[in-house]
């Protein structure tokens, strides 16, 4: 499995997400988005017209969701 490279990247939401074992919808809940945001966050290809980049907070909270899972 590739290390975390440093702040939100899609590839790090996507290996965020399995070290947490949890689905998009699951992990939208926890963030208080939709599961489509969640998915816009994982387009890798940032000049597409569907990625969305994920805001410093909500990335935040993601790291908060895996140090309280103590998979870091």
């Amino acid at each position: 499995m590739p290390n975390f490279e440093v702040g939100y990247t899609p590839t790090n939401l996507r290996l965020a997400i399995e070290k947490l074992g949890v689905t998009q919808a699951i992990l939208a809940r926890h963030l208080g988005v939709s599961e489509r945001q969640v998915r816009k966050w994982l387009v890798e290809d940032l000049k597409s017209a569907v990625h969305a980049d994920m805001k410093l907070s909500q990335w935040r909270k993601v790291l908060a969701l895996l140090a309280t899972a103590n998979v870091v």
